[in-house]
């Protein structure tokens, strides 16, 4: 399992790129994403190359260097007595600096008499740093804002007031995480990022140099090729200039805009982005084509499956449609089923397939079909949607399959698996799958939960039961294992670890209505079901989906021969009862959100469908139809 945790994310801050001219040669501060803050300092001769030549952009900032910065951006002339600091000699190359700032009152230094002028700079004590700037500068620092930063309770109070100067002027954005925005007080910066603070401070103050180093470059895609067509000094003035729809906007040699429509995007690595859809944050692992909306040369709007919301620009690539090597697509194949087929971005080739479950009557063999959520496909002329029968089946339902003819699929795959080597190399007496149907079929009596998806789930997250998280730790589902921190939780035994799977994930934030990660209790997409939240591989759902059917497929197809009806809300605030009647009495609870995957157990009563509740103290419930969508699957 891929959860989403706190990610340690550098500041985001709305920047540009590049200088005023371009250097002939390139330096270490070529493609930075900073560069054009670090151009500002260079051309403010804040910034000056070591004796090869490198300004040396990565390296942590120190207080001696940021108060020289400012010194020589604010071009402070030192008019009064000069405050001298112990430890500051009149040999450092940063002295006159840091005296020109001490009487312009921007630096205090400590009660002792000391400005530790080599230590790192903390991000609470530059924000101290900037506010005093702006007030040397002459602008309003009166600031009745509230912070909301996760972590203020780790702000020292005194700097609270400068934080919040820094916010008021966009000096300031924080780190946003999946619980929301961090501003990391203590943590050090880098020149590049201390650069960018620099520049936005005195943008505010309206220095022309600060609003003119940019170079953005307006090109046009020529027989796929990217050819220069203008250098701008600004993304807006770059935008003003475009006249066609097959000219597009760089930075650094790195696409920024594109007209809406015109081609798609990749994330580059994993990608967490506050979705506007659900009002929660969303992750995406790296590699994933996205639906690309739009961008304004900083943000670039994306829809992942329905999940709209904004990235940074350098967390993405974008591709326009006449320069893509191929997307990805999904097949009918010889034998009758749909396939989907990853396509590596780089070299236009296939890079992995698999089954998701039968096609559906509308896809033709050899056509390739498109979807952005795996719901609504396009090909061949058509349109249509596709409804994986295996991938929107609730948890709730209950597998025909006896725990001997589920051993007996784990034997067979297992056997199918070995002559492969590598990690199925003696999978038929090493994996921890190996005669686990009793304890699946006793799990599904105990909480009402459908065996085979659990088992489906394990052979996903599993690897077949040969993972190292399961040979090692008994972890058949990838429990606490996240795309940047893969805890090495132990579990006691294989059972222990399916208790815990519905314990103290399944049951208790993904089923119940209105739980933190609760939208649906199906495999899904990821859009709709576990995927949204549990999973950052968009395909999570339908290759665990994909086992499902593989094992339907081998023992005869008993889940299908007697198909749950499967419906699906329309409305948010759907109102669940416990009689098909409306009356505070009967109200059971409501599902906050909509698409919510249900199984329905009868569909005779008049104006409402009988069904099975999200949560399970109560054995039945009544949902309205007029705000339920009965799903047309394929089996």
């Amino acid at each position: 399992m891929k959860k989403y945790i706190f990610f340690m994310l550098t500041f985001i801050l709305a920047i540009g790129l590049c200088v005023t001219n371009k250097a002939s040669a390139a330096d270490d501060v070529t493609g930075n994403y900073h560069e054009e803050g670090l151009r500002y300092l260079i051309l403010k001769g804040a910034l000056t190359p070591d004796a090869k030549g490198n300004y040396n952009p990565n390296n942590t900032v120190t207080r001696a260097q940021f108060a020289s910065y400012l010194s020589k951006v604010l071009e402070i002339e030192n008019t009064k007595d000069p405050i001298k600091f112990k430890d500051v000699q009149t040999s450092s190359k940063y002295y006159q600096d840091i005296q020109n700032a001490a009487t312009a009152g921007i630096i205090t230094g400590y009660t002792d008499g000391t400005f530790d002028p080599n230590a790192n700079i903390t991000r609470q004590h530059m924000s101290v740093m900037l506010e005093r700037a702006l007030i040397y500068l002459g602008i309003p620092t009166e600031t009745d804002i509230t912070l909301t930063f996760k972590d203020l309770n780790q702000i020292y109070k005194p700097y609270h007031s400068a934080i919040k100067v820094g916010v008021k002027h966009g000096i300031i954005q924080g780190s946003t995480e999946k619980d929301g925005v961090y501003f990391y007080p203590s943590k050090n910066t880098p020149i590049s990022q201390a650069s960018t603070f620099i520049l936005r401070m005195m943008q505010v103050a309206g220095d022309e140099d600060a609003n003119n180093v940019a170079v953005y470059e307006l090109k046009e895609i020529s027989n796929n090729t990217l050819v220069a067509k203008g250098t701008y000094m600004s993304f807006k003035e770059a935008l003003a200039a475009k006249t066609k729809s097959t000219q597009v906007i760089t930075k650094s040699d790195e696409i920024v805009y594109m007209d809406p429509n015109s081609g798609y995007a990749v994330t580059n690595a994993y990608t967490p982005f506050y979705s506007e859809t659900i009002k929660d944050s969303v992750g995406v692992q790296g590699g994933t084509e996205i639906q690309y909306l739009n961008s304004d040369g900083e943000k670039v709007k994306i829809d992942i499956a329905g999940q709209i919301g904004y990235v940074d620009v350098e967390k993405v690539t974008l591709i326009p449609t006449a320069l893509s090597k191929g997307r990805s697509y999904y097949e009918k194949t010889a034998a009758g089923e749909i396939r989907h087929v990853l396509v590596n971005q780089s070299t236009g080739k296939a890079s992995a397939s698999y089954t998701l479950g039968k096609a559906p009557a509308e896809m033709t063999a050899g056509v390739k079909y498109y979807s952005w959520n795996g719901i609504d496909m396009t090909g061949g002329g058509k349109t249509f949607q596709y409804y994986n029968y295996y991938q929107f089946l609730p948890i709730h339902s209950k597998t025909q399959y006896t725990a001997a003819e589920l051993n007996k699929y784990i034997d067979y795959i297992l056997k199918e698996r070995e002559p492969l080597g590598g990690v199925y190399a003696n999978a038929t007496t090493k994996s921890k799958l190996k005669n686990i149907g009793d304890t699946l079929k006793q799990v599904e009596e105990k909480y009402k939960v459908n065996a085979l998806m659990i088992l489906s789930l394990a052979f996903n997250e599993s690897t077949y039961g040969l993972s190292t998280q399961a040979q090692t730790n008994n972890n058949l589902f990838g429990l606490y294992v996240s795309d940047t921190d893969p805890k090495n939780e132990k579990f006691a035994s294989v059972q222990a670890n399916i208790e815990a799977l519905l314990n103290d994930f399944w049951l208790k934030n993904y089923v119940p209505a209105n739980k933190p990660y609760a939208h649906g209790a199906v495999f899904g997409a990821k859009g709709i079901g576990f995927n949204v939240k549990y999973a950052s591989d968009p395909y999570w759902g339908a290759k665990a989906a994909g086992h499902y059917y593989q094992v339907e497929k081998y023992l005869g197809f008993k889940d299908t021969k007697t198909p749950y009806t499967i419906g699906i809300t329309t409305a948010t605030n759907l109102a669940v009862r416990s009689e098909g009647r409306i009356s505070a009495d009967t109200l059971l609870y409501r599902h906050n959100r909509s698409n919510m995957p249900l199984i329905i157990t009868n569909t005779a009563l008049d104006g409402w469908y009988q069904i099975i509740p999200d949560n399970k103290i109560y054995s039945t419930g009544f949902v309205s139809k007029d705000y339920v969508k009965i799903l047309n699957t394929t089996k």
